[in-house]
């Protein structure tokens, strides 16, 4: 039965699946010919068009009505676009193409002679102007043009003519095949009814045997459900007898439930004839509605929540011990009023008033405050207490708590009853009942004057520091005053040194030098020595002029930052010791270099410095340097925290410095090594230091004396 039905269904979809298609393509077809009577259509109305052109020509030049000429025109340009459909609508047929562009010159053709005609017409020559409306040419051009348009037109009708036969052959198809499907459905659907009938007896007499076993299982799972239940339940008969109970109405009886099946309520249980349940039994059973109670039951010393069922058989009861829940209640209830005598005991002023904020009962705490009457505070006439200023925002304020329900507090002086003024800090709180509306608000009102005179002298004491602050920061700006002319001494220094000191060193060194170019053979073994001293000197003190000059202008000469590539910055500064690092063979390496806004002169002078003091305090073997950065993220570590972005390094294996000594190295003049051993002037290092610090940047080492040496330099990338 299932396999016919189902096949019924299928044979049914493929019907109207292959109907679907073919009406489809049945559309299309119609779609053809109604596109083919377009083209025959058009081509009437040109042919109408260049009649209506000619007409309009010919009573334009026999009647000269302007009227006539302005049909002409309108047609003329009809015709036109009327072409253009033409040959949009032929667009897929070629040869209808090739006759258009036969067509289109003739009917161009027509149109210049009736111009023609118009002109002569309209130069006063109408001899001419009928001459060449019915000229030879222009009988013949119109003869072609009626050939050509009828050929097409003959070509378009042929069309629609097979395409009227294809579309009634499809029609003819589709009713044929929808036939059939159908017909063939229909018998098998009849088939498929008849065995379905059968078998909806046979279910039938089925089905009233499993609602009979059904109806045990549900009375077995209803029992299951009931015995579940944290609920005591009962069921009733007419006659008040049980005929049913569960395990739980069992324990709250303190009988065995089996015992009491069949047996009267009232009989068993006497003491509850006449309590509140015993009459809403009754009352369910007569009005026929379900009933709701809670009730004290004295014979059992508890209290019990009921829902009684009245059903045809009798009545089903439901129903709970909740002598915890009340006793609980009974207990907030009793504390409820112990704090409203805790409030009205209380030494503060205590104030009650209704869900709208007015007063409606006693508050004798806000009377002994205020001295006011129990007259005189009822309704708003608390407002009267509070000091004239402050009266608006409190009404303000205790509006926006009524619309919100929210806390209520203010800061506002009162009147107290010796007639002076105090300040009071004021907070009320809604009580809301179960529905989230608002019951009452209690409100207290708690001194706060010896607060706000200490305020007062917090402000004042503030007031008196701004003052001092002030004359402090006076102070600061003189002091500023005195570091910029220091700063315009030591640039005078700056120039001195440049200048007026380096001008006797050169004599020495200048007249030295021609001294021992012109005299160096007339000079002894001591007296040569003596010589190798002065020049040896002059250099020297040269070298510390330029030196200490250089360590004073990294502040006060430096350039303005921008944005410099430290990899360019690196290769000028190699550019520089290139002599130094020919002459020690020495290797050096870096990783690619950032981006940073800096002093670029400075950061050259910078890089320069650390790497001729790694060349310089070498080893035997060759120098090996090698530079890096790496992005510090800020919270990276402890120590760069607060630390700018980029950390730059400069490593060598050089002979390395005592730990001891790692601070000391930057300080000016400090030299851990003796002429003989290193030259120097012992400046290079604070150089690099004043460097760093101009760009906010740290500078340090770490080494280890035999190993080699790495410098750490802190830059901003911004």
């Amino acid at each position: 039965m299932a396999s016919g039905f189902t096949l019924a269904l299928l044979l049914l979809c493929g019907v109207s699946l292959i109907s679907y298609f073919s009406i489809q393509r049945l559309n299309q077809e119609k779609k053809w010919v109604i596109h083919t009577y377009e083209v025959i259509n058009t081509l009437d109305e040109i042919r109408a068009s260049l009649s209506d052109a000619k007409s309009g020509s010919n009573s334009y030049i026999l009647t000269g009505n302007v009227g006539y000429r302005k049909t002409y025109q309108d047609e003329k340009q009809k015709v036109s676009q009327l072409l253009q459909a033409v040959r949009q609508l032929t667009s897929d047929n070629l040869e209808q193409q090739s006759r258009l562009h036969q067509l289109e010159p003739l009917i161009d053709q027509q149109l210049v002679l009736l111009d023609q005609s118009i002109n002569l017409f309209e130069q006063n020559n109408l001899n001419a102007a009928n001459e060449l409306a019915f000229s030879q040419p222009g009988i013949e051009a119109n003869q072609q043009l009626q050939t050509i348009s009828q050929s097409i037109k003959n070509e378009e009708k042929i069309v629609l003519q097979k395409r009227a036969a294809l579309t009634d052959s499809l029609t003819q198809q589709i009713i044929i095949v929808i036939s059939l499907g159908y017909g063939l459905s229909i018998i098998l659907l009849i088939v498929v009814y008849t065995l379905l009938r059968q078998q909806i007896r046979i279910n039938q007499t089925l089905s009233e045997e499993a609602i009979a076993v059904e109806q045990q299982a549900a009375k077995a799972k209803l029992a299951n459900i009931l015995e579940t239940v944290t609920d005591a339940f009962v069921a009733l008969d007419h006659n008040w007898c049980y005929t049913y109970i569960n395990q739980k109405a069992g324990q709250l009886f303190n009988r065995n439930p089996t015992d009491l099946i069949g047996k009267n309520i009232w009989e068993e249980f006497p003491e509850g004839v006449g309590q509140k349940f015993y009459h809403n039994y009754y009352q369910a059973v007569a009005e026929q509605r379900v009933i709701q109670m809670e009730e004290y039951y004295p014979p059992w010393n508890r209290w019990f929540e009921n829902r009684i069922y009245p059903s045809p058989e009798g009545l089903s009861i439901f129903f709970q011990d909740i002598t915890r829940r009340k006793l609980a209640e009974i207990t907030l209830e009793k504390n409820e009023r112990r704090y409203r005598s805790l409030v009205i005991a209380t030494s503060q002023a205590i104030w009650i008033t209704d869900a709208h904020g007015t007063v409606v009962e006693d508050i004798p705490s806000w009377r002994d405050l205020t001295g006011q009457s129990e007259l005189e505070v009822q309704g708003w006439g608390r407002l009267d207490a509070i000091h004239p200023e402050d009266r608006e925002l409190t009404q303000l304020l205790w509006n926006q708590s009524l619309e919100t329900k929210s806390l209520y507090q203010i800061e506002y002086r009162v009147r107290v009853a010796d007639g002076s003024y105090r300040f009071f800090a004021a907070r009320a709180v809604p009580v809301l009942d179960t529905n989230g509306e608002v019951q009452e608000w209690v409100g207290a009102n708690t001194d706060i004057t010896n607060r706000k005179l200490a305020e007062e002298a917090l402000k004042q004491a503030k007031a008196e520091l701004e003052i001092k602050v002030e004359e402090r920061t006076a102070e600061l700006q003189n002091l500023n005053q005195e570091l910029k002319r220091s700063n315009q001494e030591l640039e005078q220094f700056a120039y001195v040194a440049s200048h007026d000191l380096q001008e006797p060193l050169r004599a020495v060194t200048g007249y030295s030098q021609l001294l021992g170019q012109e005299y160096q053979e007339l000079f002894d073994e001591s007296a040569q020595e003596y010589f190798a001293y002065i020049v040896d000197g002059a250099k020297r003190m040269q070298q510390l002029i330029q030196d200490l000059l250089t360590y004073s202008r990294v502040a006060t000469r430096g350039q303005e930052f921008s944005h410099v590539d430290c990899n360019a910055v690196l290769n000028i500064a190699l550019s520089n010791l290139h002599v130094a690092i020919a002459q020690s063979n020495a290797i050096i390496t870096h990783d690619p270099l950032p981006e940073i806004l800096a002093d670029k002169t400075q950061l050259i002078q910078l890089f320069q410095n650390l790497i001729g003091n790694a060349i310089k305090f070498r080893k035997q073997e060759p120098p090996q340097i090698y530079i890096s950065a790496v992005k510090k993220d800020h919270g990276d570590g402890e120590e760069f925290s607060q630390s700018p972005t980029w950390l730059f390094s400069v490593k060598d294996n050089g002979i390395g410095i005592k730990p001891q000594y790692l601070e000391r190295i930057f300080e000016v003049f400090r030299r851990l090594h003796t002429r003989r051993e290193f030259s120097g002037t012992g400046i290079g290092l604070a150089i690099c230091k004043k460097i760093v610090e101009r760009h906010h940047g740290q500078i340090w080492a770490e080494s280890q004396p035999g190993v080699g040496t790495i410098f750490y330099i802190t830059l901003n990338d911004n």
